[in-house]
């Protein structure tokens, strides 16, 4: 038998009592369709004596059942979370919409990377974006809700869960489609290259002011044109984040180059940037909202795809720079990767060794 109650909070709590059953279980839904749906099926295997082995385990130990769109609800709402994960988790909660924790478990997990694989066919670099987002939502659940969720299943699986296996790619094949690799970008700036944007952006103040910044210092795009005049520090040869990707605040040392081209585009450009309310660039309106910071992520991107072909360079991209600046920070200095890392920003050092891959002739010339 179930009965269904609205809680205090909106969410609808699902009652299911049975011989079956040592205890009542109880499941916390987003609506009462979700609620009415999942205890119909439930009744049904009942009725049937059949009892899922995760769902007796959990009413043994009296453990309450959520959804995942309910779990990733109230990590969002209890935690600061980065745009980047927020944006991933928004993707998944319509996609996971039916699932359970009672259903989570090894095999869960490893369905759904199949599925991510054989029907999605997402990239691995995408699954383990959408896994990572998802496994920290999870973490933070069994911390916090240990009686909704016990273990994190997503952390069960073995490494290099989101390359094709063999089988994976005869199943995408069949259906017609191709199954995707890991493709790690490694382009670099060729000095001729940087030679022919340097001419194109010369009357253009701003746009080789931004270049040159991201450049100098490996900030990302975004950390770029969203800084104000107070964050740069001349004096102390820093600027201060406090919107980074991943949500840390950071100081990124400035280089004698950055410095000096710094205090003079701040000098020609003063009148200008005191106009826009001391944003350092005119390409955003300082509105947060994530539509606005998106709109003027891809405006910008545009912007300077077009100027790089105009210097007659292609298949470079905006985010190459930081690639490139990264792999300087390399060849120019004695930093470790730890201090290289406190510079770029890099939480992941698997992700570090991306940037890190130095030219071939660069490396031949330290060789007997």
């Amino acid at each position: 038998m179930s009965t269904i109650k609205q809680r205090a909070n909106g969410t609808f709590q699902l009652r299911v009592s049975s011989k079956l059953l040592p205890k009542p279980l109880y499941a916390t839904f987003d609506s009462p369709e979700q609620a009415q749906a999942y205890g119909i099926q439930l009744e049904g295997l009942l009725a049937q004596g059949v009892v899922p082995t995760s769902l007796l385990e959990r009413s043994k130990a009296g453990q309450e059942i959520w959804t995942v769109s309910r779990c990733i609800a109230e990590y969002l709402r209890a935690n600061s979370v980065p745009v980047s994960d927020i944006k991933l988790l928004d993707t998944l909660r319509p996609l996971l919409a039916g699932a359970g924790t009672g259903h989570l478990n090894y095999d869960w997990a490893e369905a759904w990377v199949r599925q991510m694989k054989r029907e999605q066919v997402l990239a691995p670099s995408t699954i383990r974006h959408r896994h990572g987002a998802l496994a920290r939502c999870f973490d933070w659940m069994v911390r916090k809700h240990p009686g909704v969720m016990a273990q994190n299943p997503l952390r069960l699986l073995k490494r290099g869960f989101a390359t094709y296996t063999e089988e994976d790619r005869k199943i995408v094949i069949a259906a017609g489609k191709q199954p995707k690799f890991d493709t790690e970008r490694d382009r670099r700036l060729e000095p001729e290259e940087e030679a022919r944007i340097m001419g194109v952006l010369e009357p253009l103040p701003n746009e080789k002011m931004f270049f040159l910044l991201a450049l100098e210092t490996a900030m990302r795009m975004r950390e770029c044109y969203t800084l104000d005049i107070d964050q740069v520090s001349l004096r102390k040869k820093t600027i201060h984040l406090d919107r980074t990707k991943n949500g840390d605040s950071r100081q990124v040392p400035l280089s004698s180059v950055a410095v000096a081209l710094l205090d003079e585009f701040l000098e020609a450009q003063a009148d200008n940037i005191n106009q826009r309310k001391r944003r350092l660039f005119p390409y955003w309106n300082g509105r947060l909202d994530e539509y606005t910071l998106d709109t003027a992520t891809s405006d910008l991107s545009r912007t300077f795809r077009q100027l790089f072909l105009e210097a007659k360079v292609v298949n470079l991209h905006f985010h190459d720079l930081r690639h490139e600046a990264t792999c300087r920070l390399y060849e120019k200095t004695h930093l470790s990767d730890l201090l290289v890392a406190k510079i770029t920003g890099h939480r992941d050092s698997r992700m570090l060794k991306r940037y890190a891959s130095l030219r071939g002739s660069d490396l031949a010339a330290h060789l007997w």
